[in-house]
């Protein structure tokens, strides 16, 4: 009964976003929107202009059981000027689950090592913050192309780490049809669930720090069929090494994520929601190929759904 309430509550939350959207009059895309959940493209805010963007990613569902771990961030963007952009985030997370992994126990992504594995964890907390820094060189609305750079480090009480991104965008059919790509790569550094067990103040038994780096490929296009409604396809192919390389020899796995996406935008706001499921994923490692179930990666990893995401953005 707790899962039906909880999926109901995520669904009423997404109709209620969309339905606001229908209520504005129809105009053209503004500049600096997020037409995909997940692809960044080039489009930015102009000079002296701000926005505030709320991001709401619900990574559901394991291998059994139910599980929700909702990942919230709250971002204000600035245009320095129109082909530089600065961003601050307040990253903030709600986490609902129960005998979710492959072995039927509650473990997995960010639950602490001494949270006993059968029973519900449950828990809510402020992860930190992040700093957006992107300056575009070619601007697709102009150029035969667009490109820009983006580098986003972020400082936590659990995690550290610093996210270099490479932006390329074609516009087609005069602006309607938009191909995005992107190539990123964070190294990362993250405590080992949550570092001490507060009673017995052990630290985990695999030590209180561990380092990796992921590296990723994500795709999409986006077709805009009426002027205020876009709907399109995003892809991902995420990828994660341990240690501070991405030699072949260090890989841990490849996993695999599409699906649609739908954006709506008003010269007041817009709107994006983003559901991408996971295909499958491979494992060059034996603890990561005990963590699939069905073809699919799960333990600290991944989700079925990973994720349904949707964002709301106003400029001002």
């Amino acid at each position: 009964m707790r899962k039906i309430v909880r999926l109901n509550c995520l669904q009423v939350a997404v109709s209620l976003a969309l339905g606001l959207c229908l209520q504005f009059s129809a105009v053209r895309a503004q500049a600096g929107e997020d037409i995909f959940g997940y692809v960044y493209t080039t489009d930015m805010m102009p000079k002296g202009k701000y926005e505030f963007e709320q991001w709401i990613t619900d990574r559901e569902g394991q291998a059994h059981g139910y599980f929700h771990h909702i990942d919230m961030n709250s971002e204000i963007e600035y245009g320095v000027t129109n082909n530089f952009q600065v961003g601050l985030y307040a990253n903030y997370m709600f986490a609902d689950e129960y005998h979710n992994s492959v072995r039927g126990l509650t473990e997995g992504i960010e639950i602490p090592w001494y949270h006993d594995a059968n029973s519900p964890y449950e828990a809510g907390r402020f992860d930190g913050l992040s700093l957006e820094l992107m300056y575009r060189f070619l601007n697709p609305f102009l150029d035969p192309v667009g490109f820009a750079v983006y580098v986003e480090p972020e400082v936590g009480y659990y995690e550290q780490s610093v996210e270099y991104r490479a932006i390329v965008q074609k516009n087609y059919l005069d602006d309607m049809l938009i191909f995005a790509a992107n190539l990123w790569v964070e190294p990362d550094r993250e405590q080992n669930s949550n570092l001490v067990d507060p009673l017995t103040d052990n630290t985990p038994p695999n030590g209180a720090w561990s380092t990796a780096t992921y590296a990723e490929l994500d795709l999409g296009a986006s077709y805009r069929f009426r002027p205020n409604w876009s709907i399109g396809v995003e892809g991902r192919n995420h990828n994660e090494f341990r240690g501070y390389t991405l030699a072949q020899s260090a890989q841990d796995h490849s996993a695999f994520f599409l699906g649609p996406n739908v954006h709506y935008a008003t010269q007041k706001w817009y709107a994006t929601l983003t559901i991408l499921r996971q295909l499958g994923a491979m494992t060059y490692v034996q603890d990561q190929a005990d963590e699939q179930y069905r073809g699919l990666l799960y333990g600290d990893e991944h989700t079925t759904w990973d994720g349904i995401r949707l964002k709301i953005g106003h400029p001002f």
